[in-house]
């Protein structure tokens, strides 16, 4: 695993430990406000926490399916597969702002093959996920936490230090206001 440091995520709603050497691409390029992306260098692999409208289905392994089922269709993926999905069993961890609590995440992993920067051939992409539901009196979302692994042409960082950063941000996720997301609808 790679040196991480506690970092502050949407303007202090959220902290978690993320590598030292990855780079913030909002420093790079126009990030969405839902989104937070790190890069790491001289590699195509990044991490992100994306905060999205909750989707339809209720089980959680439904939805973090669906979600990697739209990941796959944004990518173009050639094909897919999930190789494991399961839920995680985090240490509570209770907001600042209220007494709404982290919830544990569902893991997801799986690969996908997509074609890449209109290159001919489509290459292989680990991916791996952590969806967090939030389910409030005030809120409904989906806390989509994911890596990107390609298989090839990794560059400089190895692919279990990848993983172990994945690890160590999805331990360490914690909300510490729930007023980051969007009110619940009837």
């Amino acid at each position: 695993m790679s040196t991480g440091t506690p970092r502050e995520l949407f303007g202090g709603a959220v902290s978690a430990v993320l590598p030292t050497a990855v780079l913030d691409v909002s420093d790079l390029r126009q990030v969405p406000d839902s989104q937070e992306v790190f890069l790491y260098p001289e590699s195509d692999a990044f991490l992100s926490v994306e905060v999205l409208q909750r989707v339809p289905p209720e089980d959680d392994a439904e939805a973090a399916r669906y979600h990697f089922d739209t990941l796959a269709e944004e990518n173009e993926a050639v094909d897919t597969e999930i190789t494991d999905i399961r839920a995680l069993q985090l240490e509570p961890k209770k907001a600042i702002t209220s007494d709404d609590v982290t919830p544990s995440p569902v893991f997801l992993h799986g690969r996908q093959r997509a074609p890449k920067f209109n290159q001919p051939r489509a290459n292989e992409v680990e991916i791996l996920i952590a969806l967090f539901r939030i389910t409030t009196s005030k809120a409904r979302a989906d806390v989509l936490v994911s890596g990107s692994i390609p298989t090839e042409s990794i560059g400089l960082v190895e692919q279990d230090t990848i993983k172990a950063d994945f690890q160590a941000l999805v331990s360490s996720f914690h909300i510490l206001d729930f007023a980051l997301f969007a009110p619940a609808t009837a």
